[in-house]
């Protein structure tokens, strides 16, 4: 077999996600060849061990990397429910699948430990232990406002998303035209607007609460979800405004929750991982193929003489050194 035979193998079964028996029925229907489904996986072996260094390599770039994003998304591997932590930026891609979703598999993942950049993610509480500057996504935000307006009809949270995208908006223009940050006197008076929403919102709600209590007779009752919606906003209003003072900073994290979408788009076809060794290959080879994509190489040819890319560990072709 050619190496550009193993090369279509492996690219449809790790980026296509076809699984193992189907790449086999494709090559003796395409191209009347005898592949058997553990050729195909004795190919993303050896191209999970010849990309060890390459691994390494994207590692080290997401450290040094000034703004960075995190996530995470369950899978199921063994039969069991496991975590798929996420370190991503607009050049690299960092996949790590673990057993645990807290700060142990995040330390075993070797980043987040001494990285000292901008990290955007979604207030999930363990990010807040690294010694990172913390931006949170405000798409996250304006779907959980959205709630509170489809549930409530509170008016507050509609003009709280008015605001966030209008100010982003503005974040926009001010860059086209070569700014770095929104001017002062415009930054302050969003920040403005922003504390006295919130202000009037959280009002609102204590009120709405107590009189909840009274009418039951408690001493105390539960917050609204609102409530602690708005509080979490006020309380967190830096690591929410960030964005204004830096342009450098995304609004939000959508990168990464596309870059966690194709993980599932691969649950979803091919199934779980039955194997500690089949989780790991996906994670490596993944990353590989996510950081390759972001900096504009075809990830099918040789990338030896890719002109712009001068890090040898990716402009090498896992999948012809899988021959």
């Amino acid at each position: 077999m050619s190496c550009s035979h193993k090369a279509m193998a492996i690219y449809l079964n790790q980026h296509h996600f076809v699984p193992f028996l189907r790449v086999s029925e494709f090559f003796n229907t395409v191209y009347n060849m005898s592949l058997s489904a553990g050729s195909v996986v004795n190919f993303v072996k050896k191209t999970h061990k010849n990309l060890k260094s390459t691994e390494q390599v994207i590692r080290d770039a997401l450290l040094d990397t000034p703004v960075a994003g995190a996530d995470e998304t369950g899978m199921r591997a063994k039969g069991s429910l496991h975590w798929l932590h996420i370190m991503r930026d607009e050049q690299w891609t960092l996949y790590y699948l673990s057993e645990k979703r807290g700060c142990k598999a995040m330390d075993a993942m070797g980043i987040l430990l001494t990285f000292a950049g901008v990290l955007v993610h979604d207030h999930w509480k363990p990010y807040f232990t690294y010694a990172a500057v913390h931006v949170l996504c405000n798409a996250h935000h304006l779907r959980e406002l959205q709630g509170v307006v489809d549930r409530d009809g509170n008016h507050l949270a509609l003009r709280m998303m008015k605001l966030l995208r209008l100010s982003w908006h503005y974040c926009k223009g001010f860059k086209t035209v070569g700014m770095t940050q929104m001017p002062s006197v415009v930054r302050d008076r969003i920040e403005d607007i922003y504390d006295r929403i919130l202000k009037r919102a959280l009002a609102k709600e204590a009120a709405y609460m107590e009189k909840q209590r009274q009418e039951i007779g408690r001493k105390k009752v539960k917050n609204t979800k609102a409530y602690n919606l708005f509080k979490r906003l006020s309380e967190f209003k830096v690591e929410t405004l960030r964005y204004l003072s830096d342009f450098s900073i995304p609004f939000d994290n959508n990168g990464s929750e596309r870059d966690v979408r194709m993980a599932k788009l691969k649950q979803k076809i091919s199934g779980c991982f039955r194997s500690d060794d089949g989780s790991s290959m996906f994670a490596r080879i993944r990353s590989y193929l996510s950081s390759a994509k972001k900096q504009g190489m075809n990830i099918f040819r040789k990338f030896s003489k890719t002109a712009g890319y001068t890090i040898r560990q990716l402009t090498l072709s896992s999948f012809d050194q899988a021959t």
